[in-house]
């Protein structure tokens, strides 16, 4: 029996563009029988496998409470905190377990002593998503069942192998590391007052730039290394250009440039199309 897997890459704000594909997934009446993500990609995966739209995804990345985002919170070991996301996911989803999800969720996080991928599918899905977000220097570590897990992205940032391994048959795996160069010019906040004009110091400092510009050659790295393995059967690349890792008030734009990565590729659409006439077994 065909089971379609669905995967949803790591890239910190770029990925409100997972809910602009969502949109023309559901146009094309794609339904996964599976779902695995990393780092934001966990957050939406989540959400997907409590049911939730494009729509009420999209909503979500619109409300996220950016106050918390820019300023280090105390003693943390990380220059912000992850009660914004946490709050937003708790909203939406409540504080379900793996064993309830409408679609099977599994997500990827990395052991920070181990330095090994752990794959969560048990217990409550919230902390499990927190620890697949904990991006180090950015976001503190996550403890849960002993061990100290931190975000995924470092060793599985588009986990489609994990989405094979749990019995998909065919994989689609979004990648969101398509973006401008290290050196662009980071675009503007669309955010005003005082905490538009924070954002803009933010996005201005080198520390974040870099940081942006070593995520996507570590995610690279891997992504092409379990590529050369036993690739995707559709990988989906939107075209992120200058929505950088915590321009999370270019929500819109990173929404529509996941929509153009369907809408302007005739071949996918065409892929796509058959999927959704002969979708899998999700019911």
């Amino acid at each position: 029996m065909n089971k379609l897997g669905l995967t949803f890459g790591g890239g910190g704000a770029r990925g409100a563009a997972h809910a602009g594909i969502l949109y023309e997934l559901e146009a094309l009446n794609v339904k996964a029988d599976l779902l695995t993500g990393t780092s934001i990609g966990a957050f939406v995966a989540s959400m997907v496998a409590f049911s939730k739209t494009a729509k009420e995804i999209h909503q979500v990345f619109e409300k996220i409470d950016l106050s918390g985002l820019y300023h280090r919170p105390g003693n943390n070991p990380a220059l912000s905190n992850i009660n914004s996301f946490e709050n937003a996911l708790v909203d939406v989803i409540g504080r379900p377990d793996f064993a309830q999800a409408d679609i099977p969720l599994a997500v990827v996080t990395t052991n920070l002593v181990t330095r090994q991928e752990v794959v969560l599918d048990e217990g409550d899905v919230v902390s499990a998503v927190m620890a697949s977000m904990a991006f180090p220097i950015l976001l503190p570590p996550v403890e849960r069942s002993g061990l100290t897990l931190v975000d995924g992205g470092l060793v599985n940032n588009v986990p489609f192998d994990v989405a094979r391994a749990r019995g998909a048959t065919q994989v689609i795996a979004i990648d969101l590391g398509n973006s401008a160069p290290y050196g662009t010019a980071p675009a503007p906040s669309q955010t005003t007052g005082l905490l538009g004009r924070a954002v803009n110091v933010a996005k201005r400092q080198q520390l974040f730039q870099v940081i942006t510009s070593v995520t996507d050659i570590i995610t690279d790295r891997s992504l092409q290394a379990r590529m050369a393995i036993s690739p995707p059967d559709l990988l989906i690349r939107p075209k992120m250009d200058d929505v950088g890792l915590i321009d999370f008030d270019m929500t819109a734009k990173a929404v529509l440039v996941g929509r153009k990565a369907i809408r302007e590729n005739p071949i996918i659409i065409e892929k796509l199309r058959q999927w959704g006439i002969n979708k899998g077994s999700h019911k």
